[in-house]
């Protein structure tokens, strides 16, 4: 066997042993598969992972692991390489409903000792690898019709006309895990997951917004709002749009809809960094029921409390003007 085949081989046996410790079964022997001070490091981060999994429910029931490689580099005794991890996963805590991630790439460095591969150095840039350590774990159209009738603040009079949540929710779940051609991939220039979230809106039925100034609207890269593709402008936009397009308002947990958008403020800054799309709230007011969709990495059908947040906000979608 080339050293290839035995890096490849070394990597996919180290993943499985954490996949079965994350299924609850018994504890990979770091040993085995690591050599070296970060490694260390990283075993205990991956056992207060293990931990917090089982705390929350999100062990694994049952599991398909998919490694890709992407990149093995041999430099003589040291290798470094590239792989993405996809799986299909069962939490306990869903109700055994499937939960599909890929996208997730990490990097790895192996040195050759005693003629035998060893991971010395493993980082990645998951939200809940990076976050885990420094946060405890606390195109359809809608129908035309009027499902609201009132006046705003300003003494305007509006219409909003009925969101499709099931065509939302559909669209969710088809692209989830691909790219619609028809609108550019931002997962490189700051992440796709409220282009994603814009995108979902669109397919329950909700018109673009075509104000150059305070708008909610694509055409091409270089030719869309900020609402569309950054966090706290589609926050903004939806809290605040009397006019055409989609109308939000903050609501409690307990009120939150499959189609509706949940935001996440992640340790790493000052304020909301991730939008998230309800696809599934079979126990309304039960957080732990909640599966999103999203981009960044992408999730499909996952279980909303595998996150570490800070703060939370749930935005409901009343409806759209026209």
């Amino acid at each position: 066997m080339d050293d290839y085949s035995r890096i490849r081989e070394r990597v996919e046996n180290y993943f499985h042993g954490r996949y079965t410790g994350y299924a609850g079964g018994e504890m990979p022997d770091f040993s085995r598969f690591c050599s070296g001070r970060r490694m260390e490091e990283e075993e205990k981060r991956y056992q207060y992972e293990v931990k917090t999994a089982k705390d929350k429910g999100l062990s694994f029931s049952d599991w398909q692991l998919n490694i890709l490689f992407k990149r093995i580099a041999v430099m003589g005794n040291h290798a470094r390489v590239e792989i993405e991890e996809q799986h299909r996963v069962v939490f306990p805590v869903t109700g055994f409903t499937p939960s599909s991630m890929k996208g997730l790439v990490h990097r790895l460095t192996l040195k050759k000792i005693r003629n035998q591969w060893y991971v010395t150095a493993h980082s990645t840039r998951d939200e809940r690898v990076i976050y885990s350590a420094k946060c405890k774990p606390g195109g359809t159209a809608c129908p035309k019709l009027i499902e609201e009738t009132g006046v705003d603040g300003q003494g305007t009079k509006r219409i909003i006309h009925t969101y499709n949540r099931e065509a939302a929710v559909r669209y969710a779940r088809r692209w989830a895990l691909g790219r619609n051609p028809a609108y550019y991939d931002f997962e490189n220039l700051g992440g796709d997951c409220t282009n994603f979230c814009s995108q979902v809106i669109h397919a329950g039925g909700a018109p673009m917004n075509m104000d150059k100034r305070n708008g909610w609207y694509y055409i091409s890269l270089n030719n869309r709002s900020p609402s569309w593709t950054g966090v706290e402008y589609l926050y903004r936009f939806l809290l605040t749009n009397r006019g055409q397009g989609p109308h939000g308002e903050m609501v409690a947990l307990s009120e939150i809809e499959i189609g509706d958008i949940v935001q996440l403020d992640f340790p790493h800054s000052n304020g909301f960094n991730h939008s998230l799309t309800v696809v599934s709230n079979p126990q309304p007011g039960n957080i732990n029921r909640i599966l999103i969709s999203t981009h960044t990495i992408d999730r499909d059908n996952y279980p909303l409390i595998f996150y570490n947040w800070r703060n939370i906000r749930y935005v409901h979608i009343i409806g759209y003007g026209i």
